[in-house]
């Protein structure tokens, strides 16, 4: 899978302004957009004193990425299996980034079996009856926790990336980040030049770049 040119080395001055508008744009009223505060909001959901458990404040904050965590996957997540999802989340690394997993050392870290997909499949009520957390609110709900190690998937990123559906996504943004053409170095000089976000994750810019991008061209379409 080849990444969108907005993303190569011709193209990173047009990627800075892309965060950087996400950053700093405000509204009518003079607020910025929600989706902003996603990472900042209470602290992060990887601040120490959290790092290990799903707390509101991290549904609250996946909500300002316009989606909603409806009440009996909240109950569910901050109660029924609040002890399990710690227990997996002390497996997952806080400090891990995606491109720094070896290729050796994916499976055991994002692979079947892997505490994440454990995690994933719980979010997801994979093995019980559904309560409405598709891919994306999982996908948001676990970056939250794993900013450095989780991507965010939604309908934006797969149709500008053509992934058809979410089974690929966590290898795929692993190739990418791995294959030498140097794309974590180019999200942290997309991160500089922007001047907003310093503590972002370099997926949390990616993603900002690659949605900014994808509604860019959804607009264009249909306009």
């Amino acid at each position: 899978m080849k990444l969108p040119m907005i993303l190569d080395a011709a193209h990173i001055d047009q990627a800075a302004e892309l965060v950087e508008e996400y950053y700093t744009k405000t509204y009518k009223r003079g607020e910025i957009q929600t989706g902003a505060r996603f990472e900042s909001w209470a602290g992060g959901g990887d601040a120490p004193e959290v790092v290990n458990t799903i707390t509101a404040d991290d549904l609250i904050a996946v909500g300002f990425l316009s989606v909603e965590v409806p009440a009996p996957a909240a109950i569910g997540i901050l109660e029924t299996h609040k002890a399990k999802i710690s227990e997996l989340l002390i497996e997952i690394p806080a400090d891990l980034d995606l491109a720094s997993v070896s290729t050796e050392k994916f499976a055991s870290t994002l692979g079947q079996g892997s505490a994440a997909i454990q995690l994933w499949r719980i979010l997801r009520q994979s093995d019980a009856e559904r309560w409405d957390v598709g891919p994306t609110k999982a996908s948001k709900i676990m970056a939250r926790k794993r900013p450095r190690l989780i991507p965010i998937y939604d309908s934006v990123i797969s149709s500008v990336m053509e992934m058809k559906n979410s089974d690929k996504q966590w290898i795929t943004w692993h190739e990418l980040l791995t294959d030498g053409s140097g794309l974590p170095e180019r999200l942290k000089e997309i991160q500089e030049k922007a001047g907003v976000a310093p503590d972002a994750s370099a997926l949390r810019i990616m993603d900002v770049v690659l949605w900014k991008h994808g509604k860019d061209l959804l607009q264009t379409k249909t306009s």
